[in-house]
């Protein structure tokens, strides 16, 4: 059995990584706490101790996972750090807000509450601090809040993990005279809010507003036939990209044909995969926009 393993036996009963960020090698959890729903807030400045009031925080609301993980002695309390920040930024984690040694200033142990870890509070020895956001699909966010510290037990790393859902900023909504009116502008309407689950080309029931929508634009124009048109962002390979791109735009064609009745010889399925994108897939933001099904004129 592995070193990791055997500390893992270590692990407070009922507790478990958390899927988003796996553990550091050879530390294991002394501290686990699971709510569905929950306020939490992110912090996004120094903390003096005594002023954790006066300081600024994110208020956020949804599913809160808090994981507080020891380590050996032996093992150096930076190179933990650096090694959950790395992973973080690789899988799409955009800083909020980090911090370092003295410049978290001497409070931010404290400012974590008293039942969730008090064996780090009055530690300040090579503290670091990370916060950050990715935007999980269509309708998730996910915060991070990443604490290290050293301690006479050794590093401690804390971790909260924090997901919420989108807020409705006010997009415009998909109606049938705004699809009208793109065609007779372009020749084609972009619908962004045709979902999917992640990685697949199941409608999510989300869809439902933009599909019907759709339909009743179709139904408004009879003789018009169209192509459907699947677009997905670069996570992943080319071909499994194409192939999916063309599996939504057939699962897209399939509902408006079987729920709405829509004729199947109005419509055809293609996908192109991410080979026209409407924004930089670079960023969280860009590739949720990439993700998208497009009405073309046939």
């Amino acid at each position: 059995m592995a070193v990791t393993e055997l500390l893992a036996q270590n692990d407070v009963k009922g507790s478990a990584d958390h899927p988003v960020v796996s553990r550091f090698n050879g530390s294991w959890i002394r501290f686990y706490e699971f709510n569905k729903f929950s306020q939490y807030k992110l912090r996004t400045s120094l903390i003096k101790r005594g002023g954790e009031a006066a300081a600024k925080n994110q208020t956020l609301e949804g599913t809160v996972t808090r994981i507080v993980y020891q380590s050996p002695k032996t093992v150096n309390a930076f190179e933990i750090y650096k090694s959950y920040e790395q992973a973080l930024v690789k899988n799409g984690f955009e800083k909020i807000f980090a911090c370092e040694t003295g410049a978290c200033s001497d409070g931010f142990g404290y400012s974590y509450p008293s039942d969730n870890a008090p064996h780090i509070k009055s530690y300040i020895q090579d503290q670091r601090y990370f916060a950050g956001r990715r935007s999980e699909n269509d309708t998730t966010d996910i915060y991070v809040s990443l604490y290290t510290v050293f301690t006479n037990d050794g590093p401690v790393a804390r971790l909260d993990i924090i997901e919420t859902k989108k807020m409705d900023k006010g997009q415009v909504t998909v109606t049938a005279s705004k699809i009208k009116s793109d065609f007779e502008k372009t020749g084609k309407a972009v619908i962004n809010q045709i979902y999917f689950e992640s990685g697949k080309a199941i409608l999510k029931s989300s869809s439902v507003t933009a599909l019907a929508e759709v339909a009743k634009f179709l139904k408004e124009n009879p003789l018009l036939k169209i192509f459907v048109v699947g677009h997905t962002d670069n996570d992943g390979d080319f071909d499994f990209n194409l192939n999916l791109s063309q599996q939504r735009a057939e699962a897209t064609v399939k509902e408006l044909n079987t729920k709405y009745g829509i004729s199947a010889d109005r419509l055809k399925a293609k996908g192109v995969g991410y080979l026209c994108p409407v924004a930089s897939n670079s960023s969280e933001s860009g590739k949720a926009k990439n993700r998208r099904v497009e009405l073309v004129k046939q």
